[in-house]
């Protein structure tokens, strides 16, 4: 008997090939913290100088 292949429809996401990673879901997981972070430390920064007494 011979095996036969099942397709499955693609889910519009590209594949990378098997072994590969995926960059720009790691420089989001890791970016996105660390842009809001910074951010958040800029702000207080500001705040901290600027800010009305």
């Amino acid at each position: 008997m011979t095996e036969t292949q099942r397709t499955v429809p693609k889910s519009g996401a590209p594949e990378a090939p098997r072994g590969r990673t995926r960059w720009g879901v790691v420089t989001a997981i890791l970016g996105v913290p660390a842009l809001a972070v910074t951010g958040f430390l800029a702000l207080m920064a500001l705040w901290i100088l600027f800010g009305e007494t």
